[in-house]
């Protein structure tokens, strides 16, 4: 059962993660108004801070079957949060 509290919608968009000096390029694969997956071939430990964008933190770390990060949004995310949860709306509208 999957326990988020909020609806994943599938896209895939490119994107990079910043982690102080270090920049990983990445695949975004799902985005939710919480957080997102970030399909990267490198990865760091959970807990990191992280900046895409909007700054987030590093919740899970999947090796197999796909390599990536699970991100969760911290900080001024009421901001971010209109314009998050319209692009949500319409990537869930256009994959039905």
């Amino acid at each position: 059962m999957d326990k988020r509290a909020a609806v994943r919608v599938p896209v895939r968009v490119r994107a990079q993660c910043r982690i102080e000096d270090l920049v990983i390029d990445g695949l975004v694969e799902d985005v939710s108004r919480s957080g997102l997956f970030l399909r990267v071939g490198k990865t760091v430990r959970p807990g990191t801070s992280a900046e895409v964008e909007l700054t987030v933190e590093i919740v899970r770390v999947e090796v197999q079957p796909r390599a990536g990060m699970g991100l969760r949004f911290v900080g001024d995310g009421e901001r971010a949060a209109r314009p998050l949860a319209n692009f949500i709306m319409k990537q869930h509208a256009t994959t039905r």
